[in-house]
This record gives C-alpha cells, structure tokens and sequence, in this order.
C-alpha cells in the first residue's frame, strides 16, 4: 500500500514537473518564433512598401525624363510641340495630360492642343526641380488627376496629369491584402495624396515633416496598436509611401505552425512524464530489490586481511560486502553499491554491514582488543545521524575502529569537518581511501582531522616499472612521514613490491600476495 502511494505521489509530482519543463522551453521557443515572425512579418511590411515604391517610381521617372528635356520644346506650342506632347501620352498610359503654363501662370496649351483663351492657374514656381501638385479635377477629361511639374529656365512650367484611378489601382489594397491601409502622403503635412484603406497615425509620435525612412509600432489614433513603415520618393521628397498593419498580426504564425508546436508541446510533455515516471519506477525497483536482499539476508561481508609486514600476522581486516543474488550469484559491490547510492538504498546497505561485521568479528575481538576494523564510508551516510548512531555502537566492540573515505567525500561537504572530529574524539580513525588519486592537496590533510592515508594500488603496482607513477610513491610516502601520517598500502600482489614497501617504512600491507577477501570462517582459520 506504501509502495502504491509513493507511485501515485511520484506520478502527480513527475506530472506537475513536467509540464513546468515542458512550459519553460516550449516558452522560450514560443518566444524565440515569436520574436523572429513579427522581425520577418515587418520586413514583409516594408518590402510591400517597396514594391509599391518601385511600381510609382517607374512612372514618375519617366514622367521626370521627359518634363526635363521639356526645356527644349517650343513653348509657343506650334505643331511639333503637340505632337511630341501627344506621343508622349501615347506611350505612357499613367499619364492623361501634358500642359505648358506661362510664366504668368496661364495654361497656353495641353496635348489635346492650343488653347482658345489662356486659362489662368497659378504662376510657375520660380524653384527648379520636380514638385506635384492635387489631386485636382482635370478641366479637360473631368476625372481628378495627380500633377507633376517642372520649371523652366525660361519660366515657363511644363507638368504632366496622372489619373488617380491609375494610382489608386497600384496602391489597391487587393494586392495587399495584410494591410491596413495603403497610402502617398506630404512629407511636410502627413495629407494623403491617394488612399486605400483606414487612415491614422500614432498618438505619441511626431512623424511629420519627414526627411528619411521610419518605422513606428505604437497606439495609434484608432485605438489600435499597429506596426507602420514610411519610405519617401527619391525623385519627389515632398511624397512618401506610407503603410500599415495591425500589430497584433506581427508575432502571431501561420496557423499549422501553431498547431505543429502544440502538438510537439503535449508529445514533450506526455514523453517526460513517461520517462520520469520509468526512471521513478526503476530507482523504485532497485531499492525494492537490495531492502528485499537485505531481508532474505542475501547480503553477507567478507574480510580483507591488514598484514603487518615484519610479523606476517593479520591486524585487522576492511569490511566489505557481497549479495548471494539467487539467480547470477555472487556478486561484487559494483554490482549494486553504485546503484544503492542514487536510489538511497546505501543507508540501510551500510546498517546492516555493520550488524553483520558485529555479529561475525564480535568473537575474534574478544580475544584481541586491538584488531582493527575497518568499514567503507562516504559523505552522504556521514550525514545521517541513523549511520553515526550505528557507528558509535560499533566503537562499543571494535576498540580499534577506523572509517575510510575517498579524498572527494572529504572535501564534498563543509559539515564534513566538524563530523569527523566528533569521531576522532570518540576515538575512532579516520582513513583516506584510494590516496592519490583525488584531490591530492596538503590542505584538507592539514585541516581535518585525517591519521590514516591508504596508498592506491595504481602506485603500488609502479613498483618494479619505469613510469610516471614511480616517483609519485615515493612522495607520497616521504609526504605522509612528514606529515607523521600512517601509511598502508593496497594492492600488493608480489614479493618485490612488498620488499620495496616494507624497505621504505610501509608495514602495514593489503592484498592478494597475502590473501584474498575471506569470508569470517576463512578468517577465522587465518587468524
């Protein structure tokens, strides 16, 4: 039933966890398209507004080609004069009408021909350069025109009447249809000239008079939040392509986009839950495993002898465990240890290691009171007060009680520190295991309270050959004598090694040239 509940909590938590994951990425990659869309959905905007920019461009410069070399035309409009004008309107269906104004401001004649009567307009403004004029009504073909005109150097002004259904069919929004409005405003007032669409401006921005491109996303006067790109003519600065698009329609993707993401999104979320929940059930089964083991007492330790050098007699031993599994036998602790320290199983491991270690050695210290034991710990169980309550009903028996580490558990925790010297005050020995393979730095040495360091076999395996490791032995035993630390070394499996350690002050030896790991009658029968 405990079992049931901790699935199901873990399954709500694994859920909730899950879609916090999921939610966070899928919101950063949200964002990310977002960001890139309404980027890409502006260039969209703004390439309109060159499209339209180079489909009025075109006409207006030739309309400006030939009002500039209108300067060598008669302007006393004989026949020629018409004729050119009428070819001209011929050629270019944009335009409607020529006409020749007087430095007077009377119109002479137009392409349909010479005036009956001079009609006053306006006097040519004496500035060089193209301007415009409109819309007005043409008094000829009675539709409303669009007027460029040109100075002459004589004063004379020759302008050209483009029909405003020829623009308005550019500018038509039927070509545009993401836009709110299409438009050729003044650069100096922000007046449409033509329109197609909605017309409105941003509230806080001052736009006009506009020398230069500008792009503006704000509140606008509609009461609508809209992404608006201005470009002005080159040939005709006073005009300016103006277009616009709700701002809401920027960011958002194509709708099959948004569909794919959500789709991904619930496969993310559905596949970390399944995952998550997998993995809970496999630390579950592990731990379910080993604590079973643990009952059926499938877990048993063997001994691995310290010898002292000169004497060959047996000090003490390292306690190790081993599980008798019922199908793939006997099996070493890397088998199972690894894998009890992710699921947490290693606490209850080490616990019942000990009652085994009291229950096997409880004799055989009996009748030596200073036979060392020696158990494996690391950072986590010197956390558990569980492990140093179980550790000090160990120092009850084991007079001579030493617990090893390895150099990363030492240093893992600041707490550590303050642990290890309520153990040395208990009288227990603290050992580091696997010396010289870790951290290797004379300062935890120095400052936690450390009187055993136990050389690893990798240097005691150097001896006798030429490598880097040879000096390294070496220092380290010349560091430990300084440091007045007691050495012993593992791994020793010849006669030459041990010769070697034993000549240079290392007596107490661990390994296969003396024995193997013994199983309590074996050491019994040893000892």
């Amino acid at each position: 039933m405990r079992q049931r509940k901790h699935s199901w909590t873990n399954s709500i938590k694994n859920f909730f966890v899950s879609w916090l994951i999921c939610s966070f990425i899928f919101g950063l990659l949200f964002t990310f398209i977002y960001i890139q869309h309404k980027e890409s959905e502006k260039s969209s905007v703004q390439s309109m507004a060159e499209r339209v920019l180079v489909d009025l461009q075109s006409q207006l410069d030739n309309v400006d080609e030939f009002l500039r070399q209108s300067d060598h035309i008669d302007a006393k409009c004989n026949d020629d004069t018409i004729r050119q004008m009428r070819q001209f309107v011929f050629k270019n269906p944009a335009v409607s009408e020529i006409g020749i104004v007087s430095p007077r401001g009377n119109l002479i004649c137009n392409s349909f021909g010479m005036m009956s009567s001079p009609m006053y307009l306006s006097e040519p403004i004496k500035k060089r350069g193209l301007r415009y004029h409109g819309p007005i009504i043409s008094e000829f073909l009675q539709v409303p025109a669009f007027v460029l005109a040109r100075t002459r150097h004589d004063g004379y002004e020759v302008n050209a009447l483009l029909p405003t259904d020829w623009i308005n069919d550019t500018l038509h929004l039927r070509k545009y249809k993401s836009l709110d409005f299409v438009a050729v405003v003044d650069t100096e007032t922000g007046v449409p000239v033509f329109l197609q669409g909605k017309y409105s401006l941003p509230l806080d921005h001052k736009l006009f008079p506009l020398s230069r491109s500008t792009e503006v996303e704000a509140r606008f006067d509609d009461q609508t939040s809209k992404y608006l790109y201005i470009k002005p003519f080159n040939n005709v600065p006073r005009l300016a392509v103006v277009v616009s698009k709700e701002a809401r329609l920027l960011g958002i993707p194509d709708p099959l986009w948004l569909l794919v993401l959500c789709l991904l999104y619930l496969a993310s979320w559905v596949g970390l839950v399944l995952l998550l929940n997998h993995y809970d059930k496999r630390l579950l089964s592990s731990r379910t495993l080993l604590l079973d083991a643990i009952n059926r007492k499938e877990l048993f330790n063997v001994y691995q002898p310290l010898v002292n050098a000169q004497s060959q007699k047996i000090e003490g031993v390292e306690v190790l465990i081993r599980w008798m599994h019922p199908l793939e036998g006997e099996l070493g602790p890397a088998y199972f240890i690894p894998e009890a320290e992710r699921d947490g199983t290693i606490l209850e491991l080490s616990l019942y290691q000990i009652d085994l270690a009291l229950r096997d050695l409880k004799a055989v210290v009996a009748n030596n009171r200073d036979f060392k034991v020696s158990f494996n710990v690391n950072g986590y169980l010197l956390m558990c007060p569980s492990y140093i309550e179980k550790l000090c009903q160990a120092k009850g028996i084991f007079h001579n009680l030493t617990i090893e580490l390895t150099e990363r558990d030492v240093l893992s925790e600041a707490k550590i520190k303050l642990i290890l010297q309520q153990l040395v005050d208990m009288g227990i020995e603290i050992a580091i295991d696997d010396f010289g393979t870790g951290y290797s730095g004379l300062q935890y040495l120095q400052s936690f309270p450390i009187d055993l360091l136990k050389i690893d076999q990798s240097f005691v395996a150097s001896i006798g050959l030429d490598n880097l490791q040879s000096p390294v032995l070496n220092a380290v035993i010349e560091m430990a004598e300084k440091l007045n630390k007691k050495l012993i070394a593992e791994g020793v499996e010849t006669q030459q090694q041990a010769s070697y350690l034993y000549e240079r002050g290392v007596l107490v030896h661990q390994g296969w040239y003396y024995y193997k790991a013994l199983k309590v009658n074996e050491l019994k029968r040893a000892l």
